[in-house]
């Protein structure tokens, strides 16, 4: 009879505690090409600081969280970073597909930063003689 009651209480306790967390999954896209999946992007909860490298399907999934909002950032080289507000509620699963958008860069900023590198360049090598 003791084996049954600390067997039916671990579970007891377990079924409880399982109820208090939900999670997050989603997709990531690139808005510049139909929507295709984009793999092995960063996917950042801030408030954890939990990090997920998107698949190949560009899908992620955070799990175990507890109830409240939290800030989804989203992160892919040559693509604008997106920030995304997301509400966990216990039980549930958020799902939500996230499309990023290509970055670009003007030629006045690029003329900038080769003046820049080519100013510490300067500055570097009439410092070493």
């Amino acid at each position: 009879m003791r084996p049954f009651l600390i067997l039916l209480t671990f579970f007891f306790t377990a079924l409880c505690f399982s109820q208090n967390s939900g999670s997050i999954s989603g997709v990531l896209l690139d808005s510049e090409s139909v929507n295709e999946p984009l793999s092995f992007a960063k996917v950042e909860l801030k408030e954890t600081g939990a990090e997920f490298i998107s698949d190949e399907k560009g899908e992620f999934k955070f799990s175990n969280l507890t109830e409240g909002t939290y800030t989804l950032l989203a992160s892919f080289v040559g693509y604008n970073n997106k920030e995304l507000k997301i509400k966990v509620v216990s039980g549930k699963t958020a799902q939500i597909k996230l499309p990023l958008t290509a970055s670009t860069i003007s030629l006045d900023e690029l003329v900038l930063t080769l003046a820049s590198v080519d100013s510490e360049t300067k500055t570097d090598q009439s410092s070493a003689q």
